[in-house]
């Protein structure tokens, strides 16, 4: 088995992702990831899980090879066109994985669409007050400025290799920087547009409405770890894990990351 890479028609463009076959009788298990990455950051958990379940890893609209949206997006436009893109693959009910912007999106398909995910994993969930969303919108929201010395190349590094609150830490290596940087640059300057989309959710209110089981991971170096413990608080049925990690752990611990997500969502 491999991991391949195809396109999908949606309305507004093509969503490009990579997926995995599985016996017909598994339940697909659809993979959403943080900002400003792509589905690459799954490509290591996804080889680990070859064979054992059908996967589907999306590139948000603005990311990775899929189209950019035709306008500013918020979380309920990302929902529309990677379920178009779902629905445009043949899948009807699915197990449901994200990571930082990929938990924002993940939360709320999964309140919006009950009938569709069965089940929720989240790493990172962005369990933000009114006031969190506000001090956010104006620390961490910083549009790509294209400079003729090309300063924004050193700043799209810096921003990649400190993304975690401890970088000592839980560094990525160089080859991973790398990746996460050229990410970020083909993103360009809207990467920042689905950060806007985050922050203007009331995750809080979507995270309640949510009816099928939860698992919610976090890294104890993740820059979105300080509000882990409101996440577990409001969902005390949800399966907490802990983590060792910062906000690459995926890449940096595939192997546990694998075993998480094979006993939540009961993959053989």
């Amino acid at each position: 088995m491999t991991i391949r890479k195809a396109y999908v028609d949606v309305r507004d463009g093509q969503i490009h992702y990579r997926h995995a076959q599985a016996p017909a009788s598994s339940r697909p298990l659809v993979f959403l990831h943080q900002t400003a990455s792509s589905s690459a950051m799954y490509q290591a958990v996804m080889e680990r899980l070859d064979g054992r379940v059908r996967m589907i890893a999306l590139d948000t609209p603005g990311f990775g090879a899929s189209y950019r949206p035709p306008v500013k997006p918020d979380v309920a436009y990302y929902v529309d066109s990677l379920l178009q893109a779902i629905d445009a693959l043949g899948i009807r009910e699915f197990d449901l994985f994200g990571h930082h912007t990929g938990a924002a999106i993940a939360c709320q398909m999964a309140a919006d669409y009950p009938d569709r995910v069965s089940r929720l994993g989240m790493i990172g969930p962005v369990q933000l007050t009114q006031a969190d969303r506000d001090l956010w919108k104006g620390t961490a929201i910083h549009p790509m400025q294209y400079t003729a010395d090309g300063a924004h190349l050193q700043w799209t590094w810096n921003r990649v290799t400190n993304l975690d609150s401890q970088p000592i830490a839980y560094p990525p290596s160089p080859a991973l920087a790398t990746r996460e940087a050229i990410d970020t640059l083909i993103a360009g300057d809207r990467w920042h547009e689905a950060y806007e989309a985050v922050f203007g959710q009331d995750f809080p209110a979507c995270l309640a409405r949510v009816r099928c089981p939860i698992l919610m991971v976090c890294g104890d170096g993740d820059v979105l770890h300080p509000y882990f413990k409101a996440a577990c608080d409001a969902r005390p049925d949800a399966r907490a894990v802990q983590m060792k990690a910062g906000a690459y752990v995926l890449d940096q611990d595939p192997d546990a990351m694998a075993r998480v997500l094979s006993d939540f969502f009961t993959i053989a």
